[in-house]
């Protein structure tokens, strides 16, 4: 008799393990959402509230499971928050794997080469991270770049253009703080090329903004900046257009349209008023516009114009450039 009770438990309590193991497979890999679904996992959420949160979107039929799996499978394994989006046909376990490995949602944003604080600004707030009023506040934290230049007037300049991939709902200050350290490890690799630097790194970095503003042809970088080293060595005023423009715009004056009056304006930034380099970097620039600054091309130039088919005609003499710019002015008529 009770040899037929334990042959009953032990048959009865394999069915139950059958049972359980169908039921925990089932609940975690047998069933699929049935739409794409996003959810927003807050900072600071625990284990028990985020399975809640997956059970109330439909992506985890049973809690209890969730919490089985968790205990089995993840030991030791931290829930990430963020934003996630999970396809059609996700299953369960899915889910939970993605937010053990933190594979939140991702956005790409190119920070093009030239653009200033304001235009950054503008760009990622338009992606919903902060607003141009805080970007413009972020350029204020110029203890970011303590190491590299502290003397600063702000983050113009230290913002590195590249492409980016962010997890979406980023804060904006992370977004930017990453910006200056990716021009912090780019600045380190250029100069560490150069067996003695010119001139400081904000000195660099503005005299970068320059050649960055003035071409775009990666033959010329070279020598534009050596253009300009050789202007600041023998004292002339580097008469670089797109500084006058970056004073208008602080000032809030730009109207789209650089007129030879706007040469006078009374702004540190501008070079047609004030000699050598201004105060600091007129915008992003990118690895090859730093590198040419680092190394300036040894030049007998003195003078450059655009040429009417592109690029830019190089002067050694004053002559020879009002020459060149009557050829660019004659092409416009």
């Amino acid at each position: 008799m009770m040899k037929r009770a334990l042959a009953a438990t032990v048959v009865l309590s394999s069915i139950l393990v059958v049972a359980g193991g169908l039921w925990f497979h089932r609940s975690l890999w047998g069933t699929r959402s049935l739409q794409s679904t996003e959810i927003e996992i807050a900072a600071g959420s625990t284990a028990r509230e985020i399975l809640a949160q997956l059970h109330a979107e439909d992506l985890l039929p049973s809690v209890l499971a969730g919490r089985i799996y968790l205990k089995t499978q993840a030991s030791g394994k931290a829930l990430y928050y963020g934003h996630y989006q999970f396809p059609p046909a996700s299953r369960p376990v899915d889910a939970l794997e993605a937010i053990l490995e933190g594979a939140v949602k991702m956005f790409s944003v190119t920070v093009v080469e030239g653009n200033d604080l304001a235009t950054i600004g503008e760009q990622f707030s338009g992606l919903g991270l902060g607003t141009a009023d805080e970007w413009l506040g972020f350029g204020q934290q110029i203890e970011w770049i303590s190491d590299l230049a502290a003397n600063a007037p702000s983050l113009e300049g230290f913002l590195f253009p590249d492409t980016y991939r962010f997890a979406v709902g980023i804060p904006a200050v992370r977004a930017a703080h990453h910006l200056v350290e990716r021009f912090e490890e780019v600045w380190t690799e250029e100069a560490q090329k150069s067996d003695a630097l010119w001139g400081s790194t904000l000195e660099i970095v503005t005299l970068a903004s320059l050649v960055e503003a003035e071409t775009s042809l990666d033959e010329e970088r070279p020598l534009v900046a050596g253009v300009f080293a050789n202007r600041l060595r023998k004292g002339m005023l580097l008469q670089c257009d797109p500084t006058v423009v970056y004073a208008l715009k602080r000032r809030s004056e730009w109207r789209g349209r650089l007129l030879r009056i706007h040469w006078e304006v009374d702004d540190p930034y501008n070079t047609y008023r004030y000699p050598g380099l201004p105060p600091g970097p007129i915008n992003s620039p990118g690895r090859a516009a730093l590198a040419a600054a680092i190394n300036p091309q040894p030049t007998p130039y003195l003078y450059f114009v655009a040429k009417p088919g592109g690029g830019h005609a190089f002067s050694k003499t004053l002559g020879e450039h009002n020459r060149a710019v009557a050829r660019l002015m004659s092409s416009r008529r």
